[in-house]
């Protein structure tokens, strides 16, 4: 491991030991006062957005070409109305501007408000147009019809969970370096790196489905007609016992036909249904069938190999669906030829599947990738509808930004308020939870639900404060 303090506080950010990175960079910060990139990492673990704030505020006083700062106080305006950055002085020849980093301005226990000071230093050069990257854009669609925001119950179920999750200022996640960026957490907006599968504060699921193309690949058509093959040579093969009675009756017909002896062909009539069903939902790309294909294939494999190493068995349960009857031993050697022939070719005929099931997994499945919620801006319905999606799938942090939207295009909605308050009760932000709901309640006062939401939130800050 590297000894470097800011390499063991960056490990410990990405590992989620927030609290450890935090007392490393402070006493770092303490010795080296002008040390950028350790404010910069500082601003992704602490909580308070006016902390974050100080930190970013010192690396465009250390570098006011910072891109990454600056974006990460813009993120503070709109998430919480923080004032935007000044523009970056124009460079001067001759002259210099510096501001002084007070290093007793923080303490290891919590970031104290900083006092800025202006003094000598070599002047930084003029700093590019820093433009934000595009995001890449979000594989499935989250908008949905907007049910009622279920109130109480919604901050209840979980609550366990969400006295878990540390509340996360949206300002970290576009200040931290381009290499070393990290992603937030939609369930509780933790900092998280791209290779984590799942959130290390609340447990969430990280990954999601990509949307499948409309184009069907040519493993998953393979798969689709060997399928079909299947269940046309079963219903071939169930055709064998009728004809058998057939014959078994004309030999003697004293004895009448031999129901039994048609047991085999019904079973084989559903399994070719089945197989042809299976056949068209794997053609439809349903994940379900894709693992009944599994099951059946693992099943029929298991079938077809015992056929190869035992087939007098199936002379044998033949002779008890028979009854008193014997099959002539002239069609009994055919018989035993015709069982060896079909199991081997059915063993082929399975382990193809098998291989074209593994191969084309993620063309039906959907190929597994990191969920990132991308803000598109829109009206305050659309944000209210993709907020209660997101809310739906357990994703709080990502409904908490659409709904701050959606508060934005309309501040008097009462519907917007609430279930923003409830967001943020949810992600332990009282404070904001308080202020969202008394708006709902200045909005519509005769609203009982917003009383009990309201009393809701001072049991929950209650509970967190024991």
């Amino acid at each position: 491991m590297n000894a470097d303090p800011l390499h063991l506080a960056i490990a410990a950010a990405r590992d989620g030991r927030r609290d450890d990175a935090r007392a490393l960079l402070m006493r770092m910060l303490e010795a080296e006062p002008r040390n950028e990139r350790a404010w910069l990492w500082l601003s992704g673990v602490v909580d308070d957005p006016g902390d974050v704030k100080i930190c970013l505020e010192n690396v465009l006083a250390l570098n006011p070409s910072n891109a990454r700062a600056r974006q990460g106080l813009e993120w503070l305006h709109v998430r919480v109305g923080l004032p935007l950055p000044p523009s970056p002085p124009p460079e001067r020849s001759g002259g210099s501007t510096e501001r002084e980093i007070d290093s007793s301005a923080f303490s290891l226990t919590r970031l104290r408000a900083y006092q800025a000071t202006l003094a000598d230093v070599a002047a930084a050069p003029a700093p590019e147009t820093a433009s934000r990257s595009s995001p890449s854009p979000v594989r499935r669609s989250v908008q949905t019809t907007p049910p009622p925001v279920s109130g109480r119950a919604a901050v209840q179920n979980g609550a366990s969970a969400v006295n878990r999750v540390p509340a996360t200022s949206a300002a970290r996640l576009a200040s931290i370096e381009t290499d070393d960026a990290t992603i937030p957490c939609p369930y509780c907006g933790a900092p998280t790196v791209e290779a984590q599968r799942r959130c290390t504060q609340c447990g969430g699921n990280l990954l999601v489905r990509v949307a499948l193309s409309d184009e069907q690949s040519l493993i998953v058509s393979a798969l689709v007609w060997l399928w079909r093959g299947g269940a046309i040579a079963t219903m071939l093969l169930a055709l064998i016992f009728p004809a058998l009675g057939t014959f078994l009756y004309q030999e003697n017909p004293a004895s009448g036909f031999p129901i039994g002896i048609l047991i085999p062909a019904v079973i084989l009539v559903l399994v070719g249904v089945i197989g042809f069903s299976v056949a068209r939902r794997l053609a439809q790309r349903s994940v379900w069938a894709l693992y009944l294909s599994v099951v059946l294939t693992m099943a029929g494999l298991i079938g077809a190999l015992a056929l190869v190493a035992r087939p007098d068995a199936l002379i044998a349960i033949l002779d008890q669906l028979l009854g008193a009857r014997t099959i002539p031993p002239d069609w009994l050697a055919l018989l035993l030829s015709g069982v060896s022939v079909v199991a081997i070719g059915a063993i082929v005929a399975h382990i193809a599947a098998i291989a074209l099931t593994a191969v084309g997994y993620t063309a039906i499945a959907g190929k597994l990738e990191r969920f990132r919620h991308i803000l598109k801006l829109a009206d305050h319905v659309t944000h209210y509808n993709n907020g209660v999606a997101l809310k739906n799938r357990g994703m709080w942090y990502a409904a908490s930004l659409e709904w701050e939207w959606a508060v934005k295009k309309a501040p008097y909605d009462v519907t917007c308020l609430r279930a923003l308050g409830l967001a943020y009760a949810r992600l332990k932000q009282f404070d904001k939870a308080r202020a969202m709901l008394d708006r709902a309640t200045q909005a519509a006062p005769n609203q009982p639900d917003l009383a009990e939401d309201r009393a809701l939130v001072e049991r929950l800050a209650a509970q967190k404060e024991r």
